[in-house]
């Protein structure tokens, strides 16, 4: 039996080795490379995503519509076009090669313009036990402009510590919404500031896909065109054999996780976390939510 890696492969010193080892072709070890160096990779999904771009776009301008709605999450409920896009093979080839574990997307976020979000590592929202087997897919739905709101990184901030909400001064038992813009958002820009770490905007073309690691530093750059769209989908993914939790509400100094109980977008089903193939306990809650989620599968517009 394979042993599955506690770390990403990319993330470990001996990714090069591994690499050599394993004889991948040289778009596969290009891809690896840059998630290790830069912490994000862009790969282009081909004529036939450019096709799925147009149809997602259209599945989902309804929701749009409607006023103050700035994203649908878990459109893929109801969009064919969302599913197929989230679910590529190509980029479960290239993370399984990258990670070393199997991937399985779990979430879908649909955009019609910027979302000027401030910067943060996804690793405040999804987490996972080993740690950093997470990461984002923004997938392009048309060509992206300067000055539409593109994403902003940071490149090599994956390679920072994890900051957690006790590192960023909240001791609470539960953090809140208000705890998360108060403390951690001004925090965690100035250690990206402190790093000197150069920003970059990912000006990428439809259907072609950034995607980064769990702790590379992004958000959403200024709307500086006013009227302009970024129609975009992101894509989050967990792997294989993994514990899901949300760090936002666990303190993992305690050893507390706020277990979650991921959908797996290709295949419809959840997925339970576990651990060295193992299942974890879960609260009543969290399982009830999960079985509410997949009977009514309903897109989220907010």
């Amino acid at each position: 039996m394979t042993m599955l890696p506690e770390r990403p492969w990319f993330e470990t010193e001996a990714y090069e080795d591994y690499i050599v080892r394993s004889g991948f072709d040289t778009e596969t070890a290009a891809f690896i490379r840059d998630m290790a160096e830069h912490g994000y990779a862009v790969v282009d999904l081909g004529d036939e995503a450019r096709e799925l771009c147009d149809r997602a776009i259209a599945d989902t301008r309804r929701y749009f519509k409607r006023p103050g709605i700035s994203r649908v999450q878990d459109a893929w409920y109801r969009s064919r076009a969302v599913r197929k896009l989230a679910s590529s093979s190509r980029i479960r080839e290239l993370l399984r090669a990258a990670y070393g574990r199997d991937p399985f997307p779990f979430q879908t976020l649909n955009f019609e313009a910027g979302s000027q979000q401030p910067l943060h590592a996804d690793t405040i929202h999804f987490s996972s036990v080993p740690e950093r087997f997470m990461c984002g897919v923004w997938i392009a739905l048309e060509d992206v402009e300067e000055g539409a709101g593109p994403l902003v990184y940071h490149p090599g901030s994956h390679k920072l510590p994890i900051m957690t909400m006790r590192e960023a001064g909240v001791n609470t038992a539960l953090p809140a919404v208000e705890d998360y813009e108060r403390a951690f958002v001004p925090r965690f820009a100035e250690r990206i500031a402190a790093a000197g770490l150069p920003a970059r905007h990912a000006l990428i073309k439809k259907g072609w896909a950034f995607v980064w690691a769990a702790n590379l530093a992004h958000g959403g750059s200024a709307i500086t065109k006013p009227g302009s769209t970024r129609r975009s989908l992101v894509v989050h993914c967990y792997f294989e054999d993994c514990l899901y939790y949300t760090p936002m509400t666990s303190d993992e100094t305690a050893g507390r996780y706020d277990l979650r109980v991921p959908a797996n977008v290709r295949t419809g089903l959840w997925t339970w976390p576990r651990l060295n193939g193992r299942p974890a306990q879960m609260r009543a809650k969290r399982v009830f939510g999960g079985v509410i989620r997949d009977v009514l599968r309903i897109p989220f517009a907010n």
